[in-house]
C-alpha cells in the first residue's frame, strides 16, 4: 500500500515537470518565430537602402571621374602638339609632365579622360582645329606656359573671309604705240579692247614713200594673250602679243609693198 502511494506521487511530479517544460519550450519557440518574422520584414527595406546608397556612390564617383571638357581640350591639344613636333623623347617627356600638371592631370588620368572622350566629335574637331597652329616653336614653349587663347584656326563666331573679285587681266580701252624699224616711217598701232573682250586694231605707216593703212581683227584670251591679222590690197599683216597691266606688247609680221616685215611694238593706254 505504501509503495503504491509513493509510485502515484512520483507520477504526478513527473507529469508536472513535463508539462512545465512543454510550456516553456512553446513560449521560447513563439518568441523566436516573432523575432525572425520581424527581421525578415526589415530585410527588404535594408536591401533597398543599400542599393540606393550604392547607386548614389557610383554616380558620385562617375561625376568625380568625368573630366572637364574645356580643360581636356586645352590639355589634349598641347599633348598632341608636343608629341607631333618634339622628337627627343626625354625633352618630350619633360614638357608633357608640365602640361599634365598645368591642367590637373597625371599621365594616367589623362589617358583615362582620353578614352572617355575619344568618340565625341565636337572634342576631336576642337583639337583638330587648334592643331593648325601647332609649330615646333610653340611645342617647345609649352613647358613654360600654356598655348595662348584663340589658337584655334577657326572660331565658331568668326566671319568667313570674303575674297575680293580678281581684277580682269585685260582692261577695256585703247592701247596706242609707235612701230619702228623694218624701213617704216611714222609707224603706229592702235589696239582697241571692248567690254566684251572683243579686239581689233589699226596699223598705219609709210614705207618707201607709200602709205599703208591695214585694219586687223582677232581674238583675246582671258589671260591677255591676243592674235590679230588683216590685209588691204597687196599688204598683209599678223600680230601676236599680250596685254597686261595697261600695256600691250607684241610682234608684227607680214609683207608691205611686197617686202617682208618683222618688227616689235609697245603700246599703252
Amino acid at each position: 500500500m505504501k509503495r503504491t502511494l509513493n509510485l502515484f506521487l512520483l507520477g504526478l511530479l513527473t507529469a508536472g515537470i513535463t508539462a512545465g517544460c512543454d510550456k516553456k519550450e512553446e513560449a521560447t519557440t513563439t518568441e523566436t518565430a516573432a523575432q525572425t518574422a520581424a527581421q525578415t520584414a526589415a530585410q527588404p527595406e535594408t536591401a533597398a537602402q543599400t542599393a540606393a546608397q550604392t547607386a548614389a556612390q557610383t554616380a558620385e564617383q562617375t561625376a568625380a571621374q568625368a573630366p572637364d571638357k574645356e580643360l581636356f581640350i586645352k590639355a589634349a591639344f598641347e599633348v598632341t602638339c608636343v608629341r607631333a613636333k618634339v622628337e627627343d623623347t626625354e625633352t618630350q617627356k619633360g614638357i608633357l609632365t608640365e602640361v599634365f600638371a598645368r591642367y590637373g592631370f597625371t599621365e594616367e588620368t589623362f589617358g583615362s579622360a582620353e578614352k572617355m572622350l575619344a568618340e565625341e566629335t565636337t572634342v576631336q574637331e576642337a583639337i583638330k582645329s587648334k592643331m593648325e597652329a601647332c609649330t615646333p616653336e610653340l611645342a617647345a614653349k609649352l613647358k613654360e606656359a600654356g598655348a595662348p587663347e584663340g589658337t584655334a584656326a577657326a572660331e565658331t563666331d568668326a566671319k568667313p573671309e570674303v575674297k575680293k573679285p580678281a581684277k580682269p587681266a585685260v582692261a577695256p580701252g585703247k592701247y596706242s604705240g609707235a612701230v619702228t624699224g623694218g624701213g617704216l616711217e611714222d609707224g603706229t598701232i592702235e589696239i582697241t579692247v571692248k567690254d566684251d573682250l572683243t579686239i581689233f586694231a589699226k596699223f598705219q605707216a609709210k614705207r618707201e614713200g607709200k602709205k599703208a593703212l591695214i585694219p586687223m581683227t582677232g581674238s583675246l584670251e582671258k589671260d591677255g594673250a591676243f592674235t590679230l591679222s588683216g590685209d588691204k590690197g597687196p599688204n598683209k599683216l599678223a600680230a601676236t602679243g599680250r596685254i597686261k597691266e595697261g600695256k600691250a606688247n607684241g610682234k608684227i609680221t607680214g609683207t608691205i609693198n611686197a617686202k617682208g616685215l618683222s618688227v616689235t611694238f609697245n603700246a599703252a593706254m
